[in-house]
């Protein structure tokens, strides 16, 4: 007796079964133009269409349930493909497994050899080191270049929790590395062309230099300590170069000594600052700030009283620096905002740009004033 399957018509040699027809509930489902699926499947867009059946009993029978499993399964599909995405490390097709694990045992990037810097000044050395309070002495402690650099790291650091004003300090850092370097250059060539002077008239003179020049280890973890480190090397030139001329008697003890006393303080300046805006922000109860606890209606108590202590310490941080339309040249900063987050930083911003223009016309008013 012919069984129901006999019925059926046999394929013949080269033709292709017939395309299953898709339920109705499936045709003209939700597509999106960056799809991970071939025929631009949306999960967002049929998550939004079944919302309503989600929350609800969701009977088998009702028309949306072969919608709901083919979700079910499109989300099954998208989490096998993003695993089997970082299982190769987004490796092209057609890189081996040996190769692509290979990735997971590299290590990191150290340096070949230490890092040394020369000195051959006691003032550079100083300059450097720094000196802390002399036990019975009213002597005021000098801040170094190697605690600037630890206070630069820190800053460095904060930037990473998104922190408006570790961004503000060092942008202002690095303007008044800018001022210092240019003015140590430029006392740096005055000196070399009073000395190439001499050697055009039959005096050769060298520089100065130590008999026996002591190398440091560096070995900074942030950016900014290097930088610190080429401003000591070009002030122990500067020193070198000064006191050349001092003893070739091209400046006087007295001009001497004042050059360098003046680019020192100048220097020390811009220490002092880099530490002071360390000290205060890397205290624990400050140290999470970060913008967000600027926007009052998502700041909790502790975030607005943070708000409220660097206002009372630096001023409001300009709004440039705010809204991160100025970032400093290295930063740690990988916060991404929502749109939400972002528009209401705007408008923090804002607020901030129309504070300052307040000021400025005050600060103008009352100048125009004081003339009168």
């Amino acid at each position: 007796m012919p069984t129901s399957t006999d019925k059926q018509p046999r394929l013949k040699s080269g033709d292709k079964p017939a395309a299953i027809p898709a339920p109705k509930s499936l045709i003209g489902f939700s597509t999106e133009e960056n799809s991970p699926f071939t025929d631009g499947y949306s999960i967002t867009g049929e998550e939004a269409l079944l919302a309503a059946y989600m929350a609800g009993p969701m009977h088998e029978d009702d028309p949306l349930y072969e919608r709901y499993i083919e979700l079910e399964d499109r989300k099954d599909q998208l989490a096998r493909m993003q695993a089997k995405f970082h299982t190769r490390k987004g490796s092209d097709p057609d890189v081996k497994p040996a190769e692509f694990f290979a990735m997971d045992d590299l290590g990191s990037l150290v340096d070949s050899e230490d890092d040394l810097m020369t000195l051959h000044t006691k003032e550079a050395f100083r300059l450097f080191m720094g000196r802390v309070r002399e036990p019975g002495s009213d002597v005021a402690p000098i801040v170094g270049g190697r605690r600037v650099a630890s206070s630069l790291r820190s800053l460095w650091l904060l930037t990473g929790n998104d922190n408006p004003y570790a961004d503000w300090s060092l942008l202002r850092h690095e303007q008044s590395m800018e001022e210092v370097n240019e003015r140590l250059q430029e006392e740096i060539k005055a000196a070399e062309t009073l000395l190439s002077s001499q050697q055009q008239r039959g005096l050769s003179y060298s520089v100065l230099k130590s008999a026996q020049p002591q190398s440091l280890q560096l070995g900074f973890r942030s950016p900014y300590g290097y930088s610190i480190s080429r401003l000591i090397v070009d002030y122990d030139y500067f020193i070198r170069l000064q006191k050349t001329l001092g003893r070739k008697t091209l400046l006087s003890d007295q001009q001497m000594r004042r050059s360098i006393t003046e680019m020192t303080r100048f220097i020390r300046r811009v220490f002092n600052e880099v530490a002071r805006f360390s000290r205060w922000l890397m205290q624990p109860d400050i140290n999470a700030l970060s913008r967000l606890d600027f926007i009052t209606e998502h700041a909790s108590e502790e975030g607005k009283q943070r708000v409220e202590f660097v206002r009372e310490v630096f001023g409001m941080v300009p709004a440039d620096v705010f809204t991160a339309k100025l970032q400093p040249r290295h930063s740690r900063r990988r916060y991404t905002l929502t749109e939400k987050e972002r528009n209401l930083l705007q408008s923090v911003g804002v607020q901030l740009a129309e504070a300052e223009a307040k000021r400025a016309a005050d600060e103008y008013q009352d100048a125009d004033s004081d003339l009168v």
